[in-house]
């Protein structure tokens, strides 16, 4: 299978910032089964689950955030 150069990561929960808060979608406020995605190397964009589409909020290192989430071994990449 060829690799992508994109990453596309469901997270099935919160996503816990170091701060004690979690990301949260900007139009409706879901906060759970969020999907990280961008290209590898890249800034994460994030979408809910209603389908709303958003960066991370700016304190987070978007490019640090999609490159955790890949490399966290209990999450599934796309």
């Amino acid at each position: 299978m060829p690799q992508s150069d994109d990453l596309d990561i469901t997270i099935q929960g919160l996503i816990n910032l170091p701060d004690g808060s979690v990301i949260t979608c900007p139009e409706c406020d879901r906060s759970e089964a969020l999907t990280i995605y961008g290209p590898v190397g890249g800034a994460a964009r994030v979408m809910c689950t209603a389908g709303h589409h958003f960066d991370p909020p700016a304190r987070v290192d978007a490019v640090a955030l999609l490159a955790n989430a890949a490399d966290d071994p209990r999450f599934e990449r796309f």
